[in-house]
């Protein structure tokens, strides 16, 4: 969204809000008195939420784990992108240089 559109946008409620104001001050206090309670409960509600979900918890189970046949499972991985590698001439090619560009850059 541009940030005239926003601004647009805010003058023309602004101007809404205004007219409602003066031709019907009830309705506009009502509407401001239940908008105002009702974004009220859902401020109270998310908080409450986020307070007994035990997302802490979530996360850390979420979190991946180091395992024991990780080693294996990425030597084997290592082994087939070098035999894909081998096979293709240019591509060894390029990954030689990617790798001597690398080095060169060690810090």
């Amino acid at each position: 969204m541009r940030l005239r559109g926003f601004i647009v946008g805010g003058a023309i409620g602004a101007a809404a809000a205004l007219y409602m104001a003066r031709k019907r001050p009830g309705t506009a206090a009502w509407l401001s008195a239940t908008m105002s309670n009702g974004l009220s409960k859902l401020g109270r509600k998310s908080m409450s939420m986020m307070m007994m979900n035990d997302w802490k918890t979530k996360a850390v189970a979420s979190a991946p784990k180091h395992t024991d046949g990780t080693a294996v499972k990425s030597e084997g991985n290592w082994e087939r992108i070098e035999a894909i590698i081998n096979s293709d001439p240019k591509l060894k090619e390029q990954a030689n240089q990617v790798m001597a560009e690398s080095s060169s850059r060690m810090h």
